[in-house]
């Protein structure tokens, strides 16, 4: 008994210690560049990322019918360890959303949204890398409500447009 629980928690150890080595700056140099994903009948989402040291700087723009209806700006960073990513946004309503999460593997990003008025996670997005020019983000958002029971699940498929 005493050999299984020291197996499991030498597996588990493993685990997370290789997770956490992951160079998470060095991951998100795969963002950068302009991302563009059909969201639905003429829309789109045009996601901007620019290198600012070891940072980002974000816009989002939302498009309907070729029109932008919505644009958010953000700022992306790491914390003092450079193990969790950060993206804190700020929509023209002035609704501001902060994003905590990383890289979780070499090919997949995680992350979970935060807001002022919420005591717990409102959203939570994984982007998967098909290609290094193409991702699969799947967003379940959940906003105020206690549960996920009837969380809004979206998929996008994000393409790079230039680096």
């Amino acid at each position: 008994m005493a050999g299984l629980i020291t197996l499991c928690f030498s597996l588990s150890t493993a685990a997370q210690s290789s997770q956490q080595d992951l160079d998470q700056v060095e991951l998100m140099k795969k963002l950068a560049g302009t991302w563009i994903a059909e969201t639905g009948k003429d829309s789109i989402t045009i996601w901007e990322v620019v290198a600012f040291e070891k940072g980002y700087i974000t816009t989002t723009h939302y498009k309907a019918k070729g029109q932008t209806y919505s644009t958010v700006k953000g700022i992306m960073g790491f914390n003092g360890n450079y193990r969790h990513l950060v993206l804190c946004q700020v929509w023209s309503n002035g609704y501001i959303g902060v994003d905590v999460g990383g890289f979780v593997s070499d090919t997949k990003l995680a992350m979970e949204r935060y807001t002022p008025a919420s005591k717990h996670v409102t959203m939570s997005y994984e982007a998967d890398f098909i290609t290094p020019n193409k991702f699969k983000a799947i967003i379940k958002w959940r906003g105020m409500k206690d549960t996920w029971d009837d969380a809004k699940v979206f998929e996008e498929i994000y393409n790079r447009t230039e680096k």
